[in-house]
């Protein structure tokens, strides 16, 4: 049965949309536009995704002329994109991560929490997801620097840690009377690709060896499904649903996400200068 828009509560339905591979700048069009049109549609939303081709995102607040080596990006042929969550600059490869995004209404009870303490409480999540493919996995016990251009060797509450590798991180936002966060999980992890655009050096080029992919901590082979089968059990089951339904996207949310996708994802007036139309 499908509850009236709006009444979805932390112990009631989410809707689960595993998506495909996609631009960069479609996929961060579209999250916002799940937010944006959360009353709309009436769930709260779990997505997971992929990247194709590579993209290389931004934090919301970031300067790319300070921290992004462009011309790499134009060289390997990667797609740069801002994201509208916080949080440096990260790599996501074309077949080596799965991202999610939560979209959870002001009525969830982690929207009440304060930045920290919710992407911590979501990303316990990703670490239950990793348990029960066969590792321990710890939150917020990466020993990193409080700023860097490189989001992955930054400390964060929502850090999830494999034998003492970073595998996961997020950022958040509060707009539009929800909370979005996105968060990465990690397949796989080139230490050389992430050097070569992402302006590091230092202390934050030697925590590097700290970040690992999935794959490479596995010592079996493991189908993608699996992977995802895991993520959508215990993120439903830590964000506190009772249960979920496999979804897709409205007709709303399609027209919303090709709007920002023309009009501000696509712009060097966001991805470049992060100036944001008050508009949409």
């Amino acid at each position: 049965m499908k509850p009236e828009k709006g009444s979805i509560h932390s112990n009631e339905v989410i809707r689960v949309i595993v998506d495909g591979p996609r631009d960069p700048r479609l996929n961060m069009s579209i999250d916002e536009a799940i937010a944006r049109l959360r009353y709309d549609v009436g769930y709260d939303t779990l997505r997971i995704y992929m990247w194709k081709p590579t993209g290389v995102s931004i934090g919301r607040r970031q300067d790319p002329y300070r921290e992004i080596n462009i011309q790499a990006v134009e060289e390997n042929e990667y797609i740069l994109v801002r994201r509208p969550t916080g949080g440096s600059a990260l790599i996501h490869k074309e077949g080596g991560e799965l991202t999610y995004s939560v979209v959870l209404s002001s009525s969830h009870p982690f929207y009440n929490l304060d930045v920290a303490t919710s992407a911590s409480a979501i990303a316990t999540g990703i670490a239950n997801a990793v348990k029960a493919l066969g590792l321990n996995a710890d939150i917020g016990t990466f020993k990193g620097v409080d700023e860097s251009p490189l989001c992955y060797v930054r400390s964060g509450t929502s850090d999830v840690v494999v034998m003492g590798k970073k595998i996961s991180g997020s950022a958040q936002r509060r707009s539009w009377n929800v909370l979005l966060q996105h968060g990465t999980f990690l397949l796989d992890f080139n230490k050389a690709e992430w050097v070569d655009v992402i302006k590091v050096s230092g202390k934050d080029r030697s925590l590097l060896d700290n970040i690992a992919g999935l794959y490479q901590l596995l010592n079996t082979n493991i189908d993608l499904k699996d992977i995802i089968d895991a993520l959508i059990d215990s993120m439903v089951k830590t964000l506190g649903f009772k249960d979920y339904v496999m979804g897709s996207f409205t007709p709303e949310e399609i027209d919303l996400s090709w709007k920002l996708y023309r009009s501000k994802y696509s712009t060097d007036k966001w991805n470049i200068q992060g100036i944001e139309d008050n508009d949409l």
